[in-house]
């Protein structure tokens, strides 16, 4: 029977892996389904829209993932005190908030997933309110009017007002998401921080690589550069810190950067076919873990054996602003909905197609003198020291002209490529050789040149994170040629491997 509940728990840890975080859980539903028969210990919530039709075997499939800052367990019961001590959970200030956002595209075919975060400052309109607020508070939104209502229900037991005023959370915030990207959810998996420190405890760790030094003394992280491992207390930490980073993208790409090695280790480590890992795994999701009510994870699996972990792709979506700020002072991730839809769309036309061959005959491709017409001057508005030159030097051998290597006065986050009003063909070509980078048209470049302007956030080519990784490590550098994402500065990582980010 062990042999039967390690194989069923093989599928159903490659089909979750398609969702990600929740991959430990498909390894532990198969595995603890067959060996101990506990299925009704998972959590399940009512949450996704039975007015829909419900997708069968061999369609696409959009998944919500959630990370919730939350102080209760998947039952609705308080998580002690001493617990969310150790975890630096904060202080409870009675917010509910989500703090991760992720969805995945899954190909009815299921060889492939795609999955793309959604910053949790971005700033957006909330399903069913006359407001615009953070999307990590349509959670509290939701579970306020849930809990109002069940009040007036009459319902006191403070366990189910909690569980139902979550339901309500989760509804709201689905919506929320589906009016942001475009794409329908059609099913929905949440974790808690305590559960989330548990999981990674439980397969042993999970490798992962920094670029640089970092540090947050409200979240507790402090990591050196170079690979290491992170389980339990410091996997949260590594992926909650919020400070001491660039900005709030270098979060979102940090969580990629994890999900994916966690996704590699459960596939290629053995980690499913061990009983006694399974076993841990079983303990740590049982208060941790919600996933929605109709989702046939064993149905799902059977459909999801082709998956490997270079099909299994991270990115973030575009973003108009990431320093943006409130008449009040707040700071926010400032978005635009038809820019996310569009770029959502093409994302996932993309998932699981393989690339068109011609039998025409060979492929033309550019001349070497093609660019040479446009000369690019580059400034680096960044603290990388020599970053201009390097991505100069990049574009010159691409054919382009060298123009002007300056060093700008001021630092900026972001990086923008700018031209002259009938240059912008030029421009979008150099852009996307720096790996799609936002352009913008500007009445001070020359007609004939482009301007580069490279800010602390640029990880494409000629960046120090392009250049390698002092001591030889044998990791994987974050990908520095141009991705379907429109967040160029957080290129697409894979779950082939390990990557080593800033």
């Amino acid at each position: 029977m062990a042999g039967v509940g390690a194989r069923i728990a093989l599928i159903g840890g490659k089909s979750v892996v398609a969702a990600v975080s929740l991959l430990v859980l498909g390894a532990t539903y198969y595995g603890w389904s067959t060996i101990s028969n506990a299925e009704a210990s998972v959590s399940h919530a009512d949450v996704i829209d039975k007015t829909a039709t419900p997708k069968t075997p061999g369609q696409d499939m959009n998944i919500l993932l959630v990370g919730m800052d939350s102080r209760t367990d998947a039952h609705g019961l308080p998580l002690a005190k001493n617990l969310l001590d150790s975890l630096h959970a904060g202080p409870d200030d009675g917010e509910i908030e989500t703090d991760t956002l992720i969805v995945v595209h899954v190909p009815g075919d299921g060889t492939a997933a795609s999955a793309f975060s959604i910053p949790r400052d971005s700033y957006v309109s909330i399903a069913g309110e006359n407001v615009k607020s953070k999307i990590n508070s349509a959670f509290g939104y939701g579970y306020h009017e849930a809990e109002a209502d069940l009040k007036k229900q009459g319902v006191t037991d403070q366990q189910k007002l909690t569980l139902g005023a979550m339901d309500g959370g989760r509804q709201k915030t689905i919506k929320t998401v589906e009016q942001l990207t475009g794409v329908g959810i059609d099913h929905y998996a949440e974790v808690n921080l305590f559960g989330f420190a548990q999981i990674s405890d439980a397969i042993g760790g999970v490798p992962v690589c920094l670029l640089h030094d970092t540090s947050d003394d409200l979240s507790g992280a402090n990591f050196k550069a170079g690979p290491q491992t992170v389980q339990g207390l410091t996997a949260l930490q590594f992926v909650r810190q919020r400070h001491g980073l660039i900005n709030e993208l270098d979060r979102e790409h940090r969580q990629q950067a994890f999900l994916a090695s966690l996704a590699h280790q459960m596939l290629s480590t053995g980690v499913l076919t061990n009983p006694a890992k399974l076993n841990d795994i079983i303990k740590a999701v049982t208060n941790s873990v919600v996933v929605d009510s109709g989702w046939q994870l064993l149905e799902f699996a059977g459909e999801m054996q082709g998956l490997t972990g270079g099909s299994i792709t991270f990115n973030t979506m575009p973003v108009a602003n990431v320093d943006g700020r409130l008449s009040n002072g707040d700071n926010v991730v400032l978005v635009s909905p038809n820019d996310v839809q569009n770029w959502v769309k093409a994302l996932f036309s993309k998932v699981g197609k393989q690339p068109e061959t011609s039998t025409t005959g060979p492929t033309t491709t550019t001349a070497p003198n093609a660019n040479a017409s446009t000369l690019v001057d580059v400034s680096n508005a960044s603290s990388q020291s020599g970053l201009a030159g390097r991505v100069s030097e990049l574009l010159v051998g691409q054919g382009y002209g060298k123009g002007d290597v300056l060093t700008a006065n001021a630092k900026r986050a972001t990086s923008l490529v700018e031209y002259s009003a009938a240059d912008k063909a030029s421009a979008q070509k150099v852009a996307t050789a720096l790996g799609d980078l936002p352009i913008a048209v500007s009445s001070t470049v020359s007609p004939g040149h482009v301007l580069v302007l490279l800010g602390n956030a640029y990880h494409g080519p000629g960046s120090s994170a392009s250049q390698g990784l002092a001591g030889g490590a044998q990791m994987k550098l974050a990908p520095s040629t141009p991705t379907t994402t429109a967040t160029p500065d957080r290129p697409q990582i894979d779950a082939s491997g390990v990557t080593c980010i800033p």
